[in-house]
């Protein structure tokens, strides 16, 4: 550590993204020999606005090299760096973080144990209160607004509830969400992927403190604070515990099938992509998870005549004030989507609610750009009571 600065990894290496087989393995190729590498990913979360054909990636080699030799250590998106060792955060915490929040801790101790429950840090205050901090690290940020976590994370909320527990008995609680770049404005829990988890922020907040820092880390792997006062938003935690808003369905058809419908009668859809925007006034998770299930459930509406032949499913909600679907078809066409004429539109004058792609709009940085803005901006507008 050197002035406020710690480094994070080293750059051996400069590659671009291919896919992701799972979650701990990506491959990538080399700019300019073509070589495909295979690449351990240090990040269990989503990572959707990152994995994509061509971004940019900065490997760092393995000090000891096991199926893979080299460990994809961050991406370059958006004109900055983000690192994607998501465990290495309690590093930047230790030499950065405490430091610059704590400055008289003392006793600093990692992985703090405390019954059966282990803890990111303990310290403590020249008082003799005792401390305990749990590090959240976030990569997800958009449109000026930082969200954790990208993906569901029972664990999250389970930290959350053993720490108001733990301050209730006289511990001081602290949930430090380390933005890893992007200069946002302001952290919001992810109601859209994990509601549970930005319920239980709302409702658990008042003992806890709650403390968001962005970061700044260059391409030679060198991490600095810029802003230890990032704003925390927790206003809109009781949408994500009323379990309301819009949805997307993304269904795969693997071959051209004609399709009976009911009411739209015998519908030929090519092989593609289809994407089906929709809303829940309430019941919104179990109306996505409905829909994704091709089979054990009687068929209501359109799109479940087209789940049932569909190779592949994903739900995304938006917790939102607003019923937002009619909004979301017309912006999916705007970036290549071809509607489905009338096709789960029967309660609205929309020309239609389905449309088709080519390819896998989860590839495809329009469609993400789409799906942010809803999330991180437009979902978070309207009336609450409405």
């Amino acid at each position: 550590m050197d002035d406020g600065i710690t480094r994070l990894f080293e750059n051996h290496r400069a590659a671009e993204f291919l896919e992701r087989p799972n979650r701990f393995v990506i491959r990538a190729r080399d700019p300019e020999t073509g070589e495909v590498l295979v690449c351990h990913c240090p990040n269990p979360g989503s990572l959707a606005e990152l994995a994509l054909p061509g971004t940019p990636l900065i490997l760092e080699r393995r000090r000891t090299p096991g199926a893979t030799a080299w460990t994809a250590a961050a991406a370059l998106y958006r004109g900055g760096v983000v690192p994607l060792y998501s465990a290495r955060a309690n590093a930047v915490t230790r030499d950065l973080v405490i430091p610059r929040l704590f400055p008289e801790a003392s006793g600093i101790r990692p992985e703090f144990r405390i019954g059966g429950s282990r803890f990111d840090f303990y310290f403590e205050d020249p008082a003799g209160g005792r401390h305990l901090a749990e590090v959240k690290s976030c990569s997800l940020v958009e449109r000026g607004v930082a969200m954790f976590p990208d993906a569901p994370s029972a664990r999250a909320s389970r930290h959350l509830a053993e720490l108001a527990a733990l301050s209730r008995e006289g511990w001081t609680c602290h949930v430090l969400f380390l933005i890893q770049h992007g200069y946002p404005r302001v952290f919001i829990p992810n109601l859209h992927t994990d509601p549970a988890f930005a319920a239980a922020l709302g409702t658990l907040s008042p003992g806890l403190d709650l403390r968001a820092v962005s970061l700044e880390t260059s391409e030679d792997g060198r991490v600095r604070i810029v802003s230890d006062r990032v704003a925390i938003d927790l206003g809109h935690t009781d949408l994500a515990d009323a379990d309301r808003g819009s949805y997307l369905v993304i269904l795969e058809l693997a071959e051209p099938a004609e399709i009976e419908t009911r009411s739209l009668g015998r519908i030929d859809f090519p092989a593609g992509w289809y994407v089906y925007a929709g809303s829940a006034r309430k019941g919104l998770s179990a109306r996505v998870a409905r829909h994704l299930r091709r089979s054990g459930k009687r068929l209501r509406w359109h799109v479940d005549y087209l789940a049932r032949r569909a190779r592949s499913a994903r739900g995304l909600a938006l917790a939102s004030y607003d019923n937002l679907e009619c909004e979301l078809a017309e912006a999916l066409t705007r970036i290549g989507g071809r509607r489905i004429p009338d096709f789960g539109s029967s309660d609205c004058r929309c020309p239609g609610h389905l449309l088709r792609f080519a390819s896998d709009p989860m590839k495809d940085r329009g469609y993400l750009d789409v799906l942010f803005y809803y999330r991180h901006e437009r979902a978070l507008e309207g009336n609450p009571r409405g």
